[in-house]
């Protein structure tokens, strides 16, 4: 059975995987796993011919090759589904934002392989291969001889990009199957270059594969390597080991940071990319375990912390445009967007965008950033007409949407599970001086039953008495699996509902039910992943 898995917690080193074709849970990995996220993609013919007989929008797919003049094409294939899958609910004009067509992706994942002798950066595929005609020139995958390593972060459609960058430029196959077919288990896919991948990570994998190649500290009993870029500059590396690091493995990763910062983006940026190491139950950090990564939003500029090891976005110029529509719908009163019935909308609403210019360079340090940051700020800081009463956000992650959202409200409740992001949340709302957020580590059902009967919670203290609260609005963005029952009946308790979607057919069974109760005002695509099935969505709803 063919798997894309999500990362939905991250609590206490541990990462719950979900089978996006099942709600249920299907395994849960140590964070430090070497399986931990196995791609199982699908390479593709034809697109339209792929997706007819596939789920549309969570296929595993690979595409074989990255060509930026077919991206419009592919692009609306995916609006064109995407419009069948909801007209029934009559929605307004849809509102499509485009990525870069490559060099888009600021994070990444490889397995280290060096039986060769060579430090090779692998990737896997366990796809049905099609059979290629016998004069066919095209490369061919390598195969495992063994158990495979880890991959991707498990975002869906981002690893299936991730994993079709990696196809073109796979290397010969190592070995074949008995009687010469084709072995079972996941294909070796050797990744020379990443173009989905930041123009910087790619500098950092040349740098690193050449270093630890040639450091015989670096590269003892190295199985993964982690890239984790930025718009700003700032960039992080993580390697992982089978084996306990010491004095001498810091001071040859000392040395790979001087020529990691000698690289064109972090020399342009000024910065010194971090150097984390890894292995069972010890974690040594170079300076810094986090990035600082600097949105435009709204016509400011937001100062984002990302931690190693957690969620953040990948795409990080789709993200400017997904944070900038969620800014733009919850800044007008109610009432004042109702578009039932397809009325209003400004053709594709989409602003297409090119490869994403790299902002300034991100603050030396967090008190820095401290410095650096305030114009976020709460209500009083916005010039545009804010909406009445409060938001409540459920799993806001590091922040993502809270900072910049906090502007249109009186005050924003926000709830989040994982202690990392939690503590990166409340760096991000110091750090851009936003001070009408109330910040929960608990879970959301655990807040919702606490709201519904008035009661306390130790957690809660400093919220204050709920007869005090607004909560008009509820901001949702949920793994693919999408909502449960319970948080679907939460959300008919409000008037408006910003619900961000990383898989349209959950949030289209989402929407079901509560179509009698909430109408679609705005709708948007977002396309985090190019030339894969995967598409973000993002839907504003308000009571009839």
């Amino acid at each position: 059975m063919q798997l894309h898995r999500r990362v939905i917690s991250s609590a206490a080193g541990q990462v719950r995987a979900v089978d996006l074709l099942s709600p249920a849970p299907v395994k849960t990995c140590n964070f430090q796993s070497r399986k931990r996220f196995e791609i199982m993609a699908s390479v593709i013919a034809p697109l339209p011919e792929e997706t007819a007989t596939s789920p549309s929008f969570v296929a595993p797919i690979a595409v074989t090759s990255v060509d930026e003049s077919q991206y419009k094409t592919q692009l609306q294939e995916k609006i064109k589904k995407l419009k069948e899958l909801f007209c029934e609910f009559n929605p307004p004009e849809l509102e499509v934002f485009e990525s870069p067509p490559s060099h888009y992706r600021m994070r990444a994942e490889f397995t280290i392989d060096q039986r060769n002798g060579e430090l090779q950066y692998i990737m896997f595929d366990n796809s049905p291969l099609p059979s290629p005609p016998p004069s066919s020139s095209s490369p061919t995958l390598m195969y495992p001889s063994g158990p495979g390593g880890a991959n991707e972060d498990a975002e869906g459609g981002d690893a299936a990009a991730s994993t079709s960058a990696a196809a073109t430029t796979a290397a010969a196959t190592r070995g074949v199957g008995v009687g010469g077919g084709r072995p079972k288990g996941p294909r070796r896919v050797v990744v020379e270059h990443f173009p989905v991948a930041s123009r910087q990570l790619n500098e950092l994998m040349e740098v690193v594969r050449r270093e630890c190649g040639q450091s015989p500290e670096l590269r003892n009993r190295l199985f993964q390597a982690n890239f984790h870029t930025t718009l700003s500059g700032d960039a992080m590396v993580t390697l992982l080991y089978h084996r306990k690091l010491g004095p001498e493995w810091a001071a040859a990763a000392e040395h790979l940071r001087d020529a990691l910062a000698a690289t064109p983006s972090a020399a342009a940026a000024g910065r010194r990319p971090h150097v984390i190491g890894r292995s069972r139950k010890q974690k040594l950090e170079l300076d810094a375990g986090f990035v600082l990564e600097r949105l435009r939003v709204g016509g400011r500029e937001y100062i984002q912390k990302q931690a190693e090891g957690a969620f953040s976005q990948p795409n990080a110029a789709v993200c400017q445009h997904m944070l900038s529509w969620a800014l733009d719908v919850t800044r007008t009163k109610p009432g004042a967007q109702r578009r039932f019935g397809g009325e209003g909308g400004d053709g594709n609403g989409s602003m297409p965008l090119g490869a994403p210019t790299a902002a300034p360079a991100a603050a030396a340090a967090a008190a820095a950033a401290l410095e650096l940051g305030g114009n976020g700020g709460g209500p009083d800081a916005g010039e545009a007409e804010t909406t009445e009463g409060d938001m409540l956000e459920l799993y806001c992650g590091n922040g993502n949407f809270t900072v910049p959202l906090a502007q249109n409200f009186r005050r924003v409740v926000a709830t989040e599970v994982s202690k990392s992001s939690v503590e990166a949340a409340r760096f991000n709302l110091e750090a851009n001086s936003v001070t009408n957020v109330f910040l929960a580590r608990m879970a959301s059902e655990e807040f919702a039953e606490t709201m519904r009967t008035r009661g306390s919670r130790r957690r809660l203290e400093g919220l204050g008495p709920w007869e005090e609260l607004r909560l008009r609005t509820i901001l949702v963005d949920p793994p693919r699996a999408g909502l449960d029952d319970f948080t679907v009946g939460l959300l008919k308790e409000f008037d408006r509902i910003v619900y961000i979607s990383c898989n349209p057919e959950t949030l289209h069974a989402n929407l079901r039910a509560i179509a009698d109760t909430h109408g679609i005002a705005r709708f948007a695509a977002f396309d985090q992943f190019p030339y894969t099935h995967h598409l973000e969505c993002g839907v504003y709803l308000v009571r009839r």
